[in-house]
């Protein structure tokens, strides 16, 4: 008895199997019901003797039956279609190659310990640390500044960021190895006369001008670079944000700032330098193979003008450059 339940029970475990076998069965009645009637219809006239009308006739039963079966065909593949996409999601990825997966487990093993270490540190510095007693020693005098730079140009050509970059790279060295160099961070220009009439008085009480520019010199500019020459004091042009531009034009640009200049202008007081490059973005891939895009800072760029700040103030013998802002 239980055999001719056995399909039925079949059916009850896929749901889908008995939609489409009642789907076909809705088709078929369709069809035939479709072809009796039109038939009945057609035959109680005696139209079907004129060929013309026999063969409307005929193309009218074939493109009954293409509209029925497409949409029983379409109907059929809508259902079929999830139930791929299913199996689909349900293939088990592929695993990982045994070289990726330890490349992957050292990479986060190095940066947990990292991490750790970072943290135990800060731990450590926020402990209370008893003050340490140590006899007086007689305050020696400040060893005064090798010289002092006004430091001015136009607004947003990263002035700001040019001095941190020159005193953070300079931070490690001790005032018995060096020579201070104070950098003082004037208001940028703006083409008023009283503000140029101010930094000029300020220039004139320095050691010289270091001029930031991000672009060519303007009519401006101009004006005011040669209002600073007038002091006497030495004047260094340096060309900021170099990471925004290719070699050929970042050349182009350093040519015309020379050009520009008076006559007698040293063009060696003309140099490139890269403060603080714009981030890019990197693609990078995992040992998955996935790839993401992350934002990445190149490295800045202040060696020429380094170099050509310890050959225009020259330390003493076995001596570099420290760099310090002026409060």
């Amino acid at each position: 008895m239980l055999k001719w339940f056995a399909p039925l029970l079949l059916f009850a475990g896929k749901p889908e199997v008995v939609i489409r076998l009642v789907v076909g069965v809705l088709a078929g009645a369709v069809l035939f019901f479709g072809v009796w009637l039109i038939s009945n219809i057609a035959v109680t006239f005696d139209a079907l003797k004129n060929p013309a009308i026999a063969a409307a006739y005929g193309v009218v039963l074939v493109l009954f039956f293409l509209v029925v079966a497409t949409v029983v065909w379409l109907r059929l593949r809508g259902m079929a279609a999830p139930a791929k996409r299913q199996a689909a999601r349900a293939e088990p990825q592929p695993p990982l190659p045994a070289e990726g997966v330890s490349k992957r487990a050292k990479e986060l093993s190095g940066k947990w310990q990292a991490e750790s270490r970072g943290a135990a540190r800060k731990a450590a510095e926020r402990l209370p640390v008893a003050p340490k007693v140590v006899p007086d020693e007689p305050v020696q005098a400040a060893r005064p500044a090798r010289a002092t730079l006004i430091v001015t140009g136009p607004a947003y050509a990263g002035k700001s960021a040019l001095i941190a970059r020159l005193v953070e790279g300079s931070a490690g060295q001790t005032a018995e190895i060096s020579e201070l160099v104070l950098l003082v961070d004037a208001v940028p220009i703006d083409g008023d006369d009283r503000q140029i009439d101010t930094l000029v008085a300020r220039i004139a009480q320095s050691d010289g001008v270091l001029f930031i520019v991000d672009q060519d010199l303007r009519a401006p500019e101009v004006a005011a670079v040669k209002r600073f020459l007038t002091t006497g004091k030495p004047l260094y042009v340096i060309l900021n944000k170099t990471d925004l531009f290719s070699a050929g034009d970042r050349d182009a640009i350093l040519l015309s700032i020379r050009a520009k200049m008076p006559v007698g202008f040293l063009p060696g007081h003309v140099v490139a330098a890269a403060g603080a490059p714009t981030p890019v973005e990197r693609e990078i891939e995992d040992a998955r193979g996935a790839v993401r895009v992350e934002l990445r800072r190149p490295s800045s760029d202040v060696a020429a003008l380094t170099a050509l700040l310890s050959r225009a103030i020259a330390p003493g013998a076995g001596r570099t450059l420290r760099f310090e802002k002026a409060s």
